[in-house]
């Protein structure tokens, strides 16, 4: 992966990033709102060696050392407790006392927290004026030249909030949430196989994508059904033939008609990997855009198992490729209007218990030559060919055939092994079609939205 690869995963999964640093941000402060507060006071203690010709530095580090365990003493600690009238055990009371070298490296530096911050400021006090007193005492009897004398330096330092930190706790829960964010974009990206973008789709079919279809509100799923309002909303170029969704249907009619200009396509069948991958959606689309280019266009529902060009255009399906296949041979072919211009629609009619042997008949090569003879496209949407072998059946019959994949839903192996199947048959794929592209911000700023 390149630079652009990773920044392209970034901005593809921007939105849990963002998710999970608002949500470590989120309960850092929380966290931090709910914590006893803790108030930190400290005072400095002076080191005074007696003997001018002592290295400071050498005296002040190893005073620092030893009396570091001196101020934390038990009979230190008893003589704060009992003077503060505290009741904080030993261990407690030093894990809330510090002592460290001061920055200017001559004094000790002593600090200690409390919920109550007067009493912070009243255990460093008390802490200062016990050792002093501690060391006067243990210096009475050395020699002058020999003493080390420890003064108050200054007096305690106002009190200030030591825990929580909720700036900070905030700011770290906001960075470890980019990081752990930014982790599980990529693992989702690794452990995601399926096809996202042109450039993925070009590399892992060897096949040119001729068309990048916009997402857009698609009609309810055949399961579910879906009313009639709700499926002609999906006939995107009917209804807004000027938006960025209905262009990209056009862009695909002009990229079909160039895919062959020595071998030009008449009759193309769409297929796909699956089921709800936009194949339906995607036929009735280009097919409208044909029509309204001025060609005379016939849609024919091949797909004899679960049919739904009918439900697209709000038409029955009493009548259709089934009866005209098993019918009489000079029967009149029952194309219906759809309310385009120069569009038909064959529905696929009555549901037969043996698809794949009807479509591999000899009448139905015949009712496609008429077809052929009678519009100058001919577009077939079968079933996906990876679920059963009637699109591979129908694919080596026409010019000419493309595979439609959905982003982010198509798996790469399901594509691939789609490719293959078609290949066996020795269909003619002119490329494929990818659906439910993220909608690029300029070309809506460009075609406007609800002209």
């Amino acid at each position: 992966m390149g630079l652009r690869d990773y920044w392209r995963v970034l901005a593809r999964r921007w939105w849990l990033i963002a998710a999970l640093v608002v949500l470590a941000a989120g309960s850092a402060y929380v966290y931090s709102k709910l914590q006893q507060p803790f108030y930190r006071s400290s005072i400095r203690l002076f080191v005074i060696p007696w003997r001018p010709d002592y290295g400071v530095t050498l005296v002040v580090r190893e005073t620092i050392r030893q009396y570091s365990q001196l101020l934390t003493t038990d009979a230190i600690i008893n003589r704060v407790n009992s003077q503060l009238q505290l009741d904080l055990p030993p261990e407690e009371f030093r894990r809330r006392v510090r002592v460290s070298e001061a920055a200017d490296a001559q004094a000790i530096l002593i600090e200690a927290d409390d919920p109550n911050p007067e009493m912070a400021r009243r255990i460093v006090l008390a802490l200062a004026e016990a050792f002093r007193e501690q060391q006067q005492l243990r210096m009475k009897d050395v020699d002058k030249r020999d003493r080390v004398d420890v003064e108050r330096y200054d007096d305690p330092s106002p009190p200030v909030l030591a825990w929580p930190r909720t700036r900070s706790n905030v700011l770290a829960g906001g960075v470890l949430g980019l990081v752990v964010g930014v982790l599980v974009a990529f693992l989702q990206e690794f452990f995601d196989d399926t096809v996202k973008t042109v450039e993925e789709s070009e590399r892992l079919l060897g096949r040119a994508v001729l068309g990048v279809v916009p997402r857009f509100p698609a009609p309810a799923g055949r399961k579910s059904g879906g009313s009639s309002v709700e499926m002609e909303k999906a006939l995107i170029t009917r209804l807004d033939p000027r938006s960025p969704v209905a262009e990209a249907f056009r862009q695909l009619r002009t990229s079909i008609q160039f895919a062959s200009p020595d071998r030009p396509v008449r009759s193309l069948l769409l297929t796909s990997t699956g089921p709800e991958e936009g194949k339906t959606t995607t036929l009735a689309n280009l097919a409208v855009a044909f029509a309204q280019a001025g060609s005379r266009v016939i849609m024919v529902d091949a797909d004899l198992r679960r049919p739904g060009l009918h439900k697209l255009f709000g038409l029955k399906n009493q009548v259709g490729l089934t009866t005209l296949v098993v019918g009489d041979p000079e029967q009149e072919v029952p194309l219906f209007e759809t309310g385009v211009e120069n569009l038909w629609l064959l529905p696929s009619g009555p549901l037969p218990p043996n698809p794949a042997e009807l479509l591999a008949s000899r009448r139905m090569a015949e009712v496609m030559e008429r077809l052929a003879k009678a519009a100058d496209y001919v577009l077939y949407d079968s079933p996906p060919v990876l679920a059963v072998t009637d699109a591979a059946i129908l694919a080596s019959r026409v010019d000419g055939v493309l595979l439609v994949l959905q982003a982010g839903r198509t798996r790469r192996e399901f594509a691939r092994r789609a490719k293959a199947a078609l290949e066996k048959v020795n269909a003619r794929i002119l490329g494929t079609v990818l659906t439910g592209v993220k909608p690029e911000r300029t070309l809506q700023a460009y075609y406007g939205e609800g002209e």
